[in-house]
């Protein structure tokens, strides 16, 4: 099953929860076992899963790929490059394997605008 998943973003660059989204539409797929594809068709967008991000204690995104690219003038399809357009995960008992404190982030690099982020559910 493929669902489609609709973001407005509102801010240039932001990142945006999406594990909600994705676990519903694992839910609405049916599917017990298998696995889960997360896709940004977008050069100046990306997804990622890492733990949770708090606002206080959130990680830098612009200081991290300044220390691998010190261009400041990066274009944002460099920074999503970075990140990475795709995750791919488990699904068991009918959900998106995920840690404790694991969530999927969509992350934008160019807004704001209209984005899509697709989810794929294999068995």
């Amino acid at each position: 099953m493929l669902k489609k998943i609709h973001i407005r973003t509102t801010r240039r660059e932001e990142a945006r929860d999406i594990t909600d989204e994705v676990q519903r539409a694992v839910a609405e797929a049916g599917a017990e076992e298998g696995f889960v594809i997360i896709y940004v068709p977008h050069d100046s967008a990306a997804v990622s899963i890492h733990r949770t991000l708090e606002q206080r204690t959130a990680p830098k995104l612009d200081r991290i790929l300044e220390a691998v690219n010190p261009d400041h003038d990066t274009p944002e399809y460099t920074k999503a490059a970075f990140v990475a357009p795709t995750e791919v995960g488990v699904i068991a008992g009918g959900r998106m394997v995920l840690g404790d404190d694991q969530r999927v982030y969509f992350y934008e690099f160019s807004g704001p605008a209209e984005r899509s982020v697709y989810v794929y559910v294999g068995a």
